[in-house]
């Protein structure tokens, strides 16, 4: 019976979401929900966004179903009692899962919305950053939290209230930004979610979680479904209404599955199936540290963008980190089968983290070389980060004279022969002044592309002066997008007048 019900949710979201795609893809032209791309960005066009409504729509669906037909079985027993006393034990189980199915179902909904107002109007990461911790608050509140963690070689270790909740919060809302993270290659996102949303199937077949079962088979299903869109060249983007939903719903499978083994609230084999979206997340993190630059600004430096620089296709690049991800998710099903004391308990880890190094490798961050040339760069982008806070300051003050020589200060400052600004509003700014054509000395023509704080786009043209050092192209773009999607239009522009 459970093969047939895990069946029928598999096959039942993957028609829904194959069906449901398209609508949302003309939805999302129809209200110009778009990607046209961007600095970060290597596709050309325009792709609709809000893929991830033809995933959330069964799901969401499915667990407002289940937890309301629980609470349904739970106030009328009596009646279940006497009709159908051969499955009571059964529908009773069913039931015991109602505020998990729930529970599932508010926060998804919930990130959903986040998720849509950031792919329509645009938010700010700090607000954007605040929804998925409040979020995380209502999942840790309603019982998802952890108590105890079984850590290898140690034992069980208890959490304090405190402690346990923070832990709780810091792995939702790390997750959900771990996928937005990787979304960055067309059906790389969506098959690693695949993945890991199929490894916690088979987790939760051997716990006998059937909660964690029937909601990843539904998932599994809508995944694949709508991989067939995504794959490269991808027809639809997951946007940030797919990825943060992905992100929200493996972490509250994982901490709930987790919750039903003998010993411990939670243990390792989750994390060990997440693993390439974690391990994408703290490389990120101490990368942008080491080279100086916020943490919280995207850069165009993630594995996939290596891969690619190095020569791979995008259908290879999916493929060769979707491969990765299965050696993650065998090391995370034989941790769950072998038992501890086994003499090859250490295979599983030894898996995991031999897969994580040879990745490391791959992606060129343990090149002594390498990260020799990061260390270098740290001291510039400090001074160009600098530059970019006092700009977009000084940009927001809306003196157009004033805009004018502090533009020009960047173009000397970022050794730049000239720059175009492009806004939505039709104004532009030209630097330098005098038109100066190009005198015949090696340049090299850059764009980007950049959202202000207040949603209007820019189109910044620059040009070297000479051609960039290494590093230079990635450090010169993340600091113009620095000045401009922190600059609020309205303010920075007093006039309608171009400044040429």
């Amino acid at each position: 019976m459970l093969v047939k019900v895990v069946c029928a949710l598999f096959f039942g979201c993957l028609i829904v979401t194959a069906a449901l795609t398209p609508a949302v893809m003309r939805l999302a032209r129809k209200i110009d929900a778009v990607d046209r791309g961007g600095y970060r960005k290597i596709f050309q066009g325009t792709i609709p966004l809000l893929g991830g409504l033809g995933i959330a729509g069964p799901l969401i669906m499915l667990s407002l179903a289940a937890g309301t037909a629980g609470y349904v079985i739970i106030g009328n027993w009596e009646w279940v009692w006497i009709h159908h006393r051969d499955s009571f034990d059964l529908l009773f189980s069913f039931a015991a899962s109602r505020n998990e199915y729930m529970i599932l179902a508010i926060g998804g909904i919930a990130i959903v919305v986040l998720g849509l107002i950031d792919d329509t109007k645009g938010l700010r990461a700090k607000w954007k950053l605040l929804g998925q911790a409040v979020i995380a608050l209502f999942v840790c509140l309603s019982g998802h939290r952890l108590t105890i963690v079984a850590v290898p070689l140690v034992g069980d270790v208890s959490l304090g209230v405190g402690l346990g909740g923070f832990l709780t919060m810091l792995w939702l809302v790390g997750l959900i930004n771990a996928f937005n993270l990787i979304d960055g290659v067309d059906g790389l996102t969506s098959g690693i979610a695949l993945i890991g949303a199929g490894t916690l199937v088979t987790l939760s077949i051997i716990q006998q979680n059937a909660y964690v079962t029937f909601a990843g088979a539904a998932l599994t299903g809508s995944l694949f479904a709508f991989l067939l869109y995504n794959f490269p060249p991808a027809k639809i983007f997951l946007g940030d209404t797919g990825s943060m939903f992905l992100g929200y719903v493996l972490a509250t499978l994982s901490l709930k599955g987790a919750q039903k083994s003998e010993a411990a609230v939670i243990v390792f084999a989750p994390m060990l199936a997440l693993g390439l979206p974690i391990f994408e997340t703290l490389v990120s993190v101490v990368r942008r540290y080491v080279r100086g630059v916020p943490i919280f600004v995207g850069d165009n430096l993630h594995t996939h963008h290596r891969l690619l620089g190095k020569g791979y296709s995008q259908p290879r690049v999916v493929l060769t980190l979707c491969g990765i991800a299965l050696f993650l998710a065998a090391a995370a099903i034989m941790s769950a089968v072998i038992p501890e004391n086994s003499k090859w308990a250490w295979c599983p880890y030894v898996l995991y983290v031999g897969t994580l190094v040879n990745t490391a490798w791959l992606a060129g961050y343990l090149r002594p070389m390498a990260f020799k040339r990061t260390l270098a760069r740290r001291q510039r982008n400090r001074i160009l980060q600098a530059l970019a806070r006092y700009a977009t300051l000084r940009l927001n003050a809306g003196r157009s004279v004033e805009t004018n020589l502090l533009l020009e200060l960047c173009r000397q400052e970022l050794g730049l022969r000239r720059i175009e600004i492009h806004m939505m509003s039709g104004v532009r700014w030209i630097v330098p002044t005098n038109g100066k054509e190009d005198d015949g000395s090696e340049a090299s023509r850059e764009k980007l592309r950049v959202k202000s704080s207040d949603g209007q786009d820019i189109m910044i043209w620059y040009e070297f002066e000479n051609t960039p050092e290494d590093g230079m192209r990635e450090d010169i773009s993340s600091c113009l997008a620095g000045i401009f999607d922190q600059m609020r239009i309205e303010q920075a522009v007093n006039s309608s007048e171009d400044i040429c």
